[in-house]
């Protein structure tokens, strides 16, 4: 009589796991979020100026524009309200081309309503950035003005 051979299973210690792959799928989503992501400038970029008290505060000889955003979006320019944002760029952009003319800097005074949405403070920002003039300054807001 043939003897059976009792076959036994290997016994493997420590289970090898390949983690190439896994690296590879890591890599491609990080390209591919960095290729679908939108570039676009944020505020923080935008080339704003605070004046200083530096003494060179008094060298500043020009009228400054106030301009006023109420807790509904509305923005008034010298007691004018805008009907839109383009009207505003070109009150913004008439007021620049007054300060080249006479080789003075031009000054903002931005008064914000504290219930005024944060876009239309940035859609503000944005048209200032966008004429050129980069020298503001916030101003609290005072009810009942």
């Amino acid at each position: 009589m043939a003897k059976k051979k009792r076959f036994e299973s290997e016994q493997v210690e420590d289970p090898a796991l390949d983690i190439s792959s896994l690296i590879d799928v890591s890599f491609l989503l990080l390209i591919y979020f960095l290729v679908t992501s939108t570039l676009e400038p944020r505020e923080s970029d935008l080339s704003m100026e605070m004046p200083t008290d530096s003494g060179k505060a008094s060298s500043i000889q020009i009228d400054p524009l106030k301009i006023r955003l109420t807790a509904t979006g509305q923005i008034s320019i010298a007691d004018q309200i805008m009907a839109d944002d383009a009207q505003m760029e070109s009150e913004l952009d008439r007021y620049k081309q007054l300060t080249d003319a006479t080789n003075k800097k031009p000054l903002v005074i931005v008064t914000s309503d504290d219930e005024a949405k944060q876009q239309r403070f940035i859609d503000l920002m944005n048209g200032l950035a966008k004429v050129g003039i980069t020298t503001i300054t916030l101003s609290g807001f005072e009810k009942g003005k």
